[in-house]
C-alpha cells in the first residue's frame, strides 16, 4: 500500500476493529430476536417486517464486512476499492428491491409513506461507501474518514429497523375477531 495510505489505514484500525466486534455482537442479538416470532421470516410473514428484518440484518453484516475489509493488512488500496464498490452497488440494489416489496405489502402498517424513511439512511450509506471506493481507487486517505460515515448510517439504520421490529414482536396485532 501507498505509504501514506497505509499509515492512515493503520490509524483507523482500532475503530474498524471495535466497529466489527459491535456488528457481529448485534446481529447475534438479531438471531435470537428472529428466534422469538420465526414466522416473521416465512413467505406469508408480513412483508416489511421481514424486508426490515433482512435490511437489519444486511446493514449490520455490512458493517461487519467493512470493517474486517479496513483491518486487513495489504500492500495496495484495490481491495477496498473493489469491496467499497461492490457493497456500495450490491446494497443499492438491495434497499431498491426492498422498497418494492414493501411498497406491495397489503399491511398498511408496512407500507406508505412512514416506511420510506427505513430507506433512506442505507441510500446514503451505499451512495457514499460507492464514493469512498472511488476516493480508494486513487489512494486518497479521504476515503477511511468517508468509511466512517457508512458506517454510523448503516448502524443508524439497523437499528432503527431493528427497533419497529422489536416493537413489532412486543405488540403483536390482536387477531381479528371474525377469523
Amino acid at each position: 500500500m501507498d505509504g501514506e495510505f497505509a499509515a492512515t489505514v493503520d490509524q483507523w484500525n482500532t475503530f474498524f476493529s471495535v466497529s466489527a466486534g459491535i456488528a457481529a455482537t448485534l446481529v447475534g442479538l438479531l438471531f435470537v430476536a428472529l428466534a422469538l416470532n420465526p414466522s416473521i421470516m416465512a413467505d406469508d410473514g408480513p412483508a416489511g417486517l421481514r424486508v426490515w428484518s433482512g435490511q437489519t440484518f444486511h446493514s449490520f453484516l455490512m458493517v461487519l464486512t467493512l470493517s474486517l475489509i479496513a483491518i486487513i493488512p495489504d500492500d495496495s488500496a484495490i481491495i477496498l476499492t473493489i469491496a467499497l464498490g461492490i457493497i456500495g452497488v450490491t446494497g443499492l440494489i438491495g434497499v431498491g428491491q426492498g422498497f418494492r416489496i414493501v411498497r406491495r405489502d397489503p399491511d398498511p402498517d408496512w407500507r406508505g409513506w412512514h416506511a420510506l424513511p427505513h430507506f433512506v439512511s442505507p441510500t446514503v450509506a451505499y451512495v457514499i461507501c460507492l464514493w469512498a471506493a472511488f476516493l480508494a481507487a486513487d489512494r486518497n486517505e479521504d476515503a477511511l474518514g468517508w468509511m466512517v460515515s457508512v458506517v454510523f448510517f448503516l448502524i443508524k439504520s439497523a437499528a432503527a429497523s431493528c427497533w419497529a421490529l422489536l416493537k413489532a414482536l412486543g405488540n403483536p396485532k390482536p387477531a381479528n375477531p371474525t377469523d
